[in-house]
């Protein structure tokens, strides 16, 4: 590994002229069904990065009591996006139900609730997967009250290789969706957020 990084091609990333990285960001979308992805240094960030395109100063966001995004960011949505997360559910899962009670529409006095995110894997129920069917539903939930939806798929190819899915069918209910590479893909370090390409100048 440490051979091919040391012969890799490289270039500047900021104007997309490391074709290395390119070629990454490229098969990371193909394999989870997205148009584009950007590459960034840890899964915190793919997150933070999402939450703050997804949301606007003054929202809310909502996610399992246990996820990663509201137990283990060290409270980046509210330091950088402005956000609140309110925890939905139990420790590690929720259903589209407790999403209909816990949405906040816009009003004078609310914070309301724009983006719902999930974990697949679930980091705090011993990588236990998230059942697809139960996702579906709340996907459909959150898009008949005007939310987005983002994955914290960090060990999503772990939930594909526990269910026989390609990862691209876990991830299609989402807009965006993060995975790391330095889990359950042996890389030394590094993370992907996938979805749109219209989101992509936001992201960079």
């Amino acid at each position: 590994m440490r051979e091919a990084m040391a012969r890799a091609e490289v270039g500047d990333d900021v104007y997309g002229e490391d074709p290395t990285v390119r070629r990454l960001e490229e098969e990371a979308a193909r394999r989870v069904g997205k148009e584009t992805a950007v590459f960034v240094p840890s899964g915190t960030m793919a997150n933070q990065l999402a939450i703050r395109v997804h949301t606007r100063p003054g929202e809310a966001v909502l996610a399992a009591a246990g996820a990663h995004v509201l137990r283990f960011e060290a409270g980046a949505a509210a330091a950088l996006a402005g956000v609140q997360i309110h925890a939905l559910g139990a420790e590690v899962a929720f259903d589209e139900d407790d999403l209909r009670r816990a949405f906040t529409p816009p009003g004078l006095h609310n914070a309301p609730t724009t983006l719902v995110a999930l974990e697949n894997t679930r980091n705090a129920a011993g990588g236990r997967v998230f059942p697809q069917d139960a996702a579906l539903r709340i996907a459909g939930a959150a898009r008949e009250l005007g939310m987005a939806l983002h994955l914290d798929g960090a060990r999503l190819f772990d939930a594909a290789v526990a269910t026989g899915r390609p990862a691209s069918e876990l991830a299609a209910p989402f807009d965006t969706v993060a995975f790391c590479l330095s889990k359950g893909l042996g890389a030394p370090v590094g993370s992907l957020l996938c979805g749109p390409a219209a989101r992509m100048p936001a992201w960079r």
